[in-house]
């Protein structure tokens, strides 16, 4: 038929396409060398910290700044993150926290995280929150600012998942496309070929 090659080809590039489209740059005010993006000591705190982080980050530094939380979901959408340096930043050990505690859990070392202490407040000052009960961090919260961040977990959650779903119906329908494509070409070949057939038959009779 001739379309296998040309429709794997227009399939990879538009997979290309979607990791374009989904890949964020170094951003400001970071540093960026290779797979290690360096944020430190850079005046950040939660409202200027970057929304998002290149995707294939395998080092993220954040130390020095004046971080009291992370957005939830900000480090969970980094697949290739080994380390992320947070040391040197006053933490507040709140419900907000609570994201990156779990982070924090999940890690196979917690030696480079064994300096992240509590600077607020006053009654976990000087923790450290790798070693804190989630109970503690949720004791400093009243109600309502657990329910919305609780929210906003789920809200980040439901965006990931509606961007992987456009994601897939777009490939979905650039396959359709090809398929009827390739479909359409092996009919017009059959037509233009139907006639050649006809006029060899004719010789051939005569």
């Amino acid at each position: 038929m001739g379309s296998g090659p040309l429709g794997a080809l227009s399939l990879l590039i538009l997979l290309l396409a979607s990791s374009s489209w989904l890949a964020v740059g170094c951003p400001a005010p970071c540093r960026c060398a290779g797979t290690r993006v360096d944020c430190g000591y850079s005046g950040l705190t939660w409202a200027s910290l970057p929304a998002a982080f290149p995707p294939g980050t395998t080092e993220l530094v954040l130390t020095g700044n004046n971080l009291t939380a992370m957005p939830p979901g900000l480090l969970d959408v980094l697949p290739a993150l080994r380390t992320a340096h947070l040391g040197a930043n006053p933490w507040r050990c709140d419900c907000r926290l609570l994201p990156l505690r779990a982070w924090l859990a999940g890690r196979p070392e917690r030696a480079p995280y064994r300096d992240l202490r509590c600077a607020s407040p006053a009654s976990l000052r000087g923790r450290l929150l790798p070693y804190l009960a989630e109970e503690e961090l949720r004791a400093t919260c009243t109600p309502g600012t657990l329910c919305w961040g609780a929210l906003g977990a789920q809200l980040v959650l439901l965006c990931l998942g509606l961007l992987h779903v456009l994601l897939l119906v777009l490939l979905l329908r650039r396959l359709r496309r090809l398929r009827a494509s390739a479909r359409a070409r092996a009919e017009a070949n059959l037509l233009l070929s139907a006639p050649l057939v006809a006029e060899g038959v004719e010789t051939s009779a005569s």
